[in-house]
């Protein structure tokens, strides 16, 4: 499966500020396709109360960019968030299965993700371009970004599946738990997602570029078409983001940032036999000391299926 996903704040929002624009582009093999070291290493970790079924192996690429509120100033804003931006790459890891106790349907997804901060991310050019060519304000203050720095950051997020069925009219509830661990950004997190629709694709609902899940139903559809209407809650305790926090090895501009982070989302998703198109709201509560307002931003998906 090819998955595409542009984010960006002016699909809901008049003005770019904090999370301003996320671009991520994976590929995930199918059942079948995936490669026999994907599988020797899917059975390599613990299976932690589930009986693996289909593991799957992808790959990843993706930049995020990140700016203060106010773009006309040139020197730096101290009580905003700093600019940075995030270029990586990613190994993406799914074991889809059903627990042992219970059977009840569950999939784990494994990322690690590695990349660069700083001015090799390549934000500035990015956003310089895209505001020039579309008639923007040229943010001004990207002298003030986060220094170079490497980045890493090992992602897990467990999913569980209680449904009425996927044929014709159905709910499901998908609740979730993960954490995440790195220089980039190391959190624990807790949430889940209820969709309710006629045929209800056999997957596990679209994602953020933040979200540690990643799109999954890596085959063609059975049914010529599905659609679905979806809300989600994420919980996040941070002990750590870069991209407050300021640069790990080095100093920079900083800012305290709230413990706790709450993200909702609702959306909707068309699936069709060879792909689906999601679109996703997103409202994030606020994500440092003494932030005017809580964030949102839009996301548009588009997966197809082989």
């Amino acid at each position: 499966m090819l998955s595409v996903i542009e984010e960006n704040d002016d699909l809901v929002a008049n003005g770019d500020q904090h999370y301003t624009q996320g671009l991520r582009l994976s590929f995930t093999h199918s059942d079948q396709g995936t490669p026999q070291w994907g599988v020797r290493l899917a059975d390599l970790l613990p299976e932690f109360g589930m009986r693996i079924e289909a593991p799957r192996l992808g790959y990843t690429i993706g930049q995020s960019i990140y700016t203060p509120d106010n773009l006309r100033a040139e020197e730096m804003i101290m009580d905003d968030r700093p600019y940075a931006g995030w270029l990586y790459l990613g190994l993406v890891l799914q074991r889809e299965g059903v627990t042992w106790k219970h059977g009840i349907p569950a999939l784990d997804t494994f990322q690690f993700h590695t990349g660069i901060i700083g001015p090799e991310s390549l934000a500035e050019m990015f956003q310089h371009w895209w505001h020039d060519s579309t008639g923007f304000i040229i943010p001004r203050g990207w002298d003030n970004h986060l220094k170079t720095e490497p980045g890493f950051v090992f992602k897990h997020l467990r999913q569980w599946k209680y449904s009425t069925g996927n044929e014709g009219w159905g709910a499901e509830f998908l609740p979730h738990a993960g954490g995440s661990l790195g220089n980039v950004a190391t959190f624990a997190n807790i949430g889940g997602m209820a969709r309710v629709g006629y045929n209800i694709p056999d997957d596990w609902g679209v994602h953020t570029i933040d979200s540690l899940g990643v799109q999954t139903g890596g085959r063609a559809g059975k049914r010529s078409f599905g659609a679905y209407i979806f809300g989600a809650f994420d919980g996040r305790a941070v002990a750590h983001n870069a991209f407050l926090d300021g640069n790990t090895f080095a100093g920079s501009h900083s800012i305290d940032k709230e413990l706790f982070v709450g993200e909702f989302r609702a959306g909707l998703v068309l699936a069709f036999r060879r792909f689906d198109l999601g679109a996703t709201y997103s409202l994030r509560t606020r994500e440092y000391e003494g932030q005017p307002h809580n964030d949102s931003f839009g996301s548009i998906s588009l997966n197809m299926k082989f």
